[in-house]
C-alpha cells in the first residue's frame, strides 16, 4: 500500500489505533457474514 493523495489530509486525524479498530470491526463483520452464509447453506 502506498500513500494516496486523498488520504494525505487524514494522516493526522487517522491514528494507528483507529485503523486497528476499523480492521477488527471489518474482520468481525466478515466472520459474521461467513457464518451466516454457512448456516444458510447447511439449512
Amino acid at each position: 500500500m502506498g500513500s494516496f493523495p486523498a488520504f494525505a489530509s487524514m494522516d493526522t486525524a487517522l491514528t494507528s489505533a483507529e485503523v486497528f479498530i476499523a480492521l477488527v470491526v471489518a474482520a468481525h463483520a466478515a466472520v459474521l457474514a461467513l457464518r451466516l452464509s454457512v448456516s444458510l447453506y447447511e439449512a
